[in-house]
């Protein structure tokens, strides 16, 4: 899939999101992508993905009509940082990135931020989201001091639980694969 193509896709979904709300009656809604959609919104190369991951401020009603009104796979929530038992960093939703590159008239878009996106991306560890990570880290020159202040943060407001040992783990495996020269 070539890069025009990706981001079409991605104006594809987020027109498609806005349509949705303005269907669903509802102004306003503010919208912060993260998953392979975001991935794609800061530049990586040949990723795909089939479906939207994507906070939504607003009730289960409206995220109701919302899933109905769009024709393709959406994982929509009000908090994405209880995706998992491992916390997103507090303070995600303020560091999200406006994207402005669609127009839209019922959402304002978001993109989870660079550091906190690698997090959600470790917090799953599959294939294609240790190369998103690995992607940002590079691209976004994060330093693996704060990543490792970020897994902490991350760390520290989850609540007790294995996961935590297996997240610890994936951080420094992570911090092998991209930090090694």
């Amino acid at each position: 899939m070539e890069r025009s193509d990706r981001i079409d896709s991605l104006k594809f979904v987020i027109h498609s999101l806005d349509a949705a709300a303005g269907k669903a009656g509802v102004k306003d809604v503010r919208i912060i992508i993260c998953g392979g959609l975001a991935a794609i919104a800061y530049g990586m190369p040949e990723r795909a993905t089939l479906d939207i991951d994507a906070e939504v401020d607003c009730d289960i009603e409206v995220i109701k009509r919302l899933k109905n009104a769009v024709k393709f796979p959406a994982e929509l929530s009000v908090d994405i940082s209880r995706w998992s038992m491992i916390d997103i960093p507090e303070g995600y939703r303020e560091r999200a990135v406006r994207y402005e590159a669609v127009k839209t008239k019922y959402v304002r878009v978001f993109i989870l931020s660079p550091l906190d996106l690698i997090i959600s991306k470790l917090r799953v560890f599959r294939d294609k989201d240790i190369d998103d990570a690995i992607f940002l880290a590079k691209k976004f020159g994060i330093k693996k001091t704060d990543l490792l202040k970020a897994a902490g943060k991350a760390i520290k407001t989850s609540p007790p639980s294995t996961e935590i040992l297996r997240f610890q783990k994936m951080v420094n495996h992570f911090i092998k694969l991209a930090y090694t020269k």
